[in-house]
């Protein structure tokens, strides 16, 4: 018979949450405004009620579990859904007429922001960072209305409308032998480790890194990184190459960098997105009008 599931508290959550994330229960009690005693008790029955250890405590150092680092990964999507409903519900309580629109690092959003606030002048528009890892959560979650994504979402409940297409550049140090090159072969670049996006699916891997490549075979792989600013320090660093889509390429010219078209890359999408199970009026008049924009424009 199944264990009947625990009602989480969500003050536990971020207690441990502020543990996990310091490794230092007196650091996390200072930064709770709490005890040391009172923050240990209540980390304490939240293993109790989960029937799990989240935590190997000894005299000089805490670290996670495996449960634990699993957890603080659900703990946190959790904390964040909660902040997103209390907050969806203050802007309706309050009749404020607000769409929070995510977007992913080089997406052209400019039109249809343009078009959506000729149509709907007095709804304001809050534009949300989102990054590889987190588009799908983000949507979920509610922390955005709409994003402009890059797919695949390994998500279900999402629906998407594709928008534009964008070619990939490889990202090279400028003294590379290919550097030059107005474009440039994957087959060329065999033997170049090729640095990873980090915390990607393997699917999203595969279309953005091209990986594995049209024939079949693999890249070598270098370090992960988590912006532009880590991806070009590695490369500048000699760890390896990488590959961005050609409008990120174009928002970070160096001189010590190098962007070239890669020739035998397929294409990535870009694609609006939504959750379908939290339907608006406001979420649907926008998808119609990026719709409608992308059409004129003949990208959809």
């Amino acid at each position: 018979m199944a264990e009947k599931p625990v009602d989480l508290d969500l003050r536990k959550l971020r207690y441990f949450v502020a543990v996990a994330e310091r490794r230092h229960f007196g650091q996390a009690a200072v930064a709770l405004h709490v005890t040391q005693p009172a923050l240990s008790r209540q980390v304490r029955q939240l293993e109790h009620e989960l029937r799990v250890e989240l935590f190997t405590r000894s005299t000089r150092e805490v670290t996670l579990t495996p449960a634990g680092e699993q957890f603080l990964r659900d703990a946190k999507a959790l904390l964040a859904a909660s902040e997103a409903a209390q907050e969806r519900a203050r802007r309706i309580g309050a009749g404020d007429n607000a769409l929070i629109v995510g977007f992913m690092l080089g997406t052209d959003v400019g039109l249809a922001l343009n078009a959506f606030s000729a149509r709907f002048p007095r709804v304001s528009i809050e534009l949300v960072r989102l990054r590889w890892w987190s588009q799908a959560r983000a949507l979920l979650d509610g922390s955005v209305d709409v994003g402009f994504v890059r797919p695949p979402l390994e998500a279900e409940g999402i629906d998407l409308l594709p928008l534009y297409l964008e070619h990939i550049a490889a990202v090279l140090p400028v003294d590379h032998p290919r550097a030059q090159d107005a474009k440039v072969a994957l087959a060329a670049l065999t033997d170049e480790p090729v640095l990873e996006y980090a915390e990607a699916t393997e699917a999203w891997s595969a279309v953005w890194n091209a990986d594995p490549r049209p024939d079949g075979t693999r890249p070598g792989h270098g370090p992960a990184f988590h912006d532009m600013e880590e991806l070009l320090g590695y490369v500048r660093g000699g760890r390896g190459m990488a590959f961005v889509p050609s409008s990120v390429a174009a928002a970070f010219p160096r001189s010590d960098i190098a962007y070239v078209p890669v020739a035998d890359a397929a294409p990535g999408q870009v694609s609006l997105a939504w959750n379908a199970a939290r339907p608006s009026h406001l979420v649907t008049s926008f998808v119609e009008t990026v719709h409608a924009a992308a059409r004129v424009r003949g990208t959809a």
